[in-house]
């Protein structure tokens, strides 16, 4: 299997020439988000070609899936590699489990693999599967569970903050009503609700049904609050020089890395105005590309799903 296969890796090449600083000596590079293996092995690879041998790789990914194809496509790395299923939110512990105290770079990219769409139970509203969308399989709440049994104000929250859907307590309530005498268990089942809800063109209709997946997806798999924990984390566990290079696919997830990139690469100005006691912060990062890099032309009408990619990539000081 090629990475058409499992995923096409986005914006590769900008990102991993952005994530490895050449100034730094023992490198020890994490991939929070392997899916495929696409940019673990051109992080190999760029090493292979500057004559490093000694550098370390930590792969993780929460689908079992993931781990085992790309195991078998690393395989000629296997001597730099280290994999672990776990959440990339969970850095520290495991960093701490390999007695390792910093990292030299962190990549993350926070979409969907096509396998997932392709092959996986209820992230795509294109096949007709269970409603699960759980990347973790070892994990309880799935889609359906929500579906069933959230309160309709719970369902509202979601929808709003992680769908950005207007008006979504008429969705609340069209789900609400189905399950007075349904069950949801397939994508099929919430489709079918929608369609007889609204009335919509079918290019708004692939809008708006990409907008209540991606919602359910987010909190089945606590998406935000991993982004959240690891930007907070990457302080503390990335060396002088280090690097943070993530790669966003909605403005939900966009706006959270670009704020937090801002805000601890912020230096604030001591009024000449002011007292002594208006103190100049010490920002944390450096941005390394000030202006967001997105997919060229050539790009995305080879790969379409990488339209929406953003990559922002900021240096520890």
């Amino acid at each position: 299997m090629n990475d058409d296969g499992y995923h096409v890796p986005v914006l590769l090449n900008e990102t991993i020439d952005l994530l490895i600083n050449k100034e730094i000596v023992d490198h020890v590079v994490v991939d929070g988000t392997l899916g495929g293996g696409g940019y673990s092995e051109a992080i190999c690879q760029r090493f292979e070609s500057f004559g490093v041998k000694n550098y370390l790789l930590i792969c993780i990914d929460k689908d079992e899936n993931a781990i085992r194809y790309s195991s078998e496509r690393l395989k000629n790395f296997s001597g730099n590699i280290i994999f672990e299923k776990g959440n990339f939110a969970d850095l520290k512990m495991i960093l701490s489990k390999h007695k390792i105290q910093n990292v030299t770079g962190i990549t993350l990219d926070l979409g969907l693999s096509s396998y997932q769409l392709e092959k996986e139970d209820g992230f795509s509203f294109m096949r007709n599967t269970t409603l699960d969308m759980r990347a973790d399989k070892d994990n309880n709440l799935t889609a359906a569970e929500i579906l069933n049994n959230y309160s309709e104000n719970e369902l509202t929250e979601i929808f709003e903050n992680y769908g950005e859907i207007g008006n979504a307590e008429r969705l609340s309530n069209a789900i609400v009503s189905y399950r007075k005498s349904n069950q949801f268990s397939t994508t099929e089942n919430l489709t079918e609700v929608i369609d007889s809800e609204y009335s919509i063109d079918k290019k708004n209709r692939i809008k708006f049904l990409a907008k209540i997946f991606q919602a359910l997806r987010i909190e089945v798999n606590g998406e935000l609050n991993d982004l959240n924990k690891i930007l907070n984390d990457s302080s503390e566990l990335l060396r002088k020089s280090g690097r943070i290079a993530i790669v966003t696919y909605h403005s939900l997830e966009d706006r959270i890395v670009k704020n937090y990139f801002k805000e601890k690469s912020f230096k604030e100005k001591k009024s000449k105005y002011g007292n002594s006691s208006t103190e100049s912060n010490s920002p944390e990062f450096s941005l390394v590309n000030k202006k967001v890099i997105t997919p060229g032309y050539k790009e995305i009408s080879e790969n379409p799903r990488s339209r929406s990619a953003k990559l922002r990539v900021a240096e520890k000081l």
